[in-house]
């Protein structure tokens, strides 16, 4: 099978490169075009009108001044647009995708992208949290997970997969307890956070400063979605859909509509 891999941690990230290895010893003809540099929580972000570098750092692996979905659209349209792939994979991403945090994900957005091209796309996450200080760890935990997703991609054929939705995989790093059907459903995986930092960088009364982010955990919640079922030491698969249309339609607009016509 042909595969292009992108990924939002730069193309030089740990679990990108051990995908595409076991990808390769599999027999697969993988294909990578990812960001120079890290690109963590870009969603769909794209380059419009703007110059895009693309430099070819190893045969078969290309490096993007752009974001994650800049660089699925690059290798679909440019790089591999004489051979096209079967398959797109975004990751592995160095931390979970989940809940919300999928609106943020710069992985789901180069898989998005993919799958507005028309091509089968999956995200691949995983929870780097618990191997933080013991890189053999880390190392091993992306293994495990390159091992699941050549998995996957072994028994693609007996998926009923739905036109332009994206499978989103997650995996906890660990050894799983199994793999789970899980339904992204509004929950998530981190306590937001918001630290002021204007009186260290700027003492000036009209002027603020902040970072968003948030590491810590939420406390484990029950339920069959896919923080729950991750926090249980699941890995789990779901389906994303990419179209930003209700699934109400149009029915509830009716009375709105018909006021502001009368």
């Amino acid at each position: 099978m042909r595969v292009l891999l992108c990924n939002d941690d730069g193309y030089r990230a740990e679990g990108l490169r051990t995908l595409a290895q076991i990808l390769s010893m599999r027999g697969h003809d993988v294909t990578i075009v990812a960001p120079e540099e890290e690109c963590s929580g870009q969603s769909h972000a794209m380059t419009f009108f703007r110059p895009l570098l693309v430099r070819r750092v190893a045969p078969n692996v290309h490096a993007v001044r752009g974001t994650p979905a800049d660089c699925v659209y690059l290798g679909l349209s440019a790089v591999l647009a004489k051979t096209p792939p079967d398959l797109v994979i975004a990751g592995i991403n160095h931390g979970v995708n989940v809940g919300l945090d999928v609106n943020y994900s710069g992985t789901v957005g180069a898989a998005t992208e993919a799958a507005f091209l028309s091509f089968r796309a999956m995200a691949v996450s995983m929870d780097v949290d618990p191997f933080r200080s013991a890189p053999a760890e880390l190392s091993r935990a992306f293994e495990r997970t390159a091992a699941l997703v050549a998995k996957v991609v072994d028994h693609l054929s007996l998926l009923d997969w739905p036109e332009r939705d994206i499978l989103n995989l997650n995996h906890p790093g660990i050894e799983p307890r199994g793999v789970v059907a899980a339904e992204c459903q509004p929950h998530s995986i981190y306590i937001p956070h918001l630290e002021p930092l204007a009186a260290q960088v700027h003492p000036r009364d009209d002027l603020q400063v902040f970072v968003i982010g948030g590491t810590e955990r939420a406390l484990p919640s029950s339920g069959s979605h896919d923080v729950a079922a991750l926090q249980a030491g699941d890995a789990t698969l779901s389906f994303l859909r990419t179209h930003q249309g209700s699934r109400a339609g149009t029915q509830p607009l009716g009375s709105l509509v018909s006021a502001l016509n009368s």
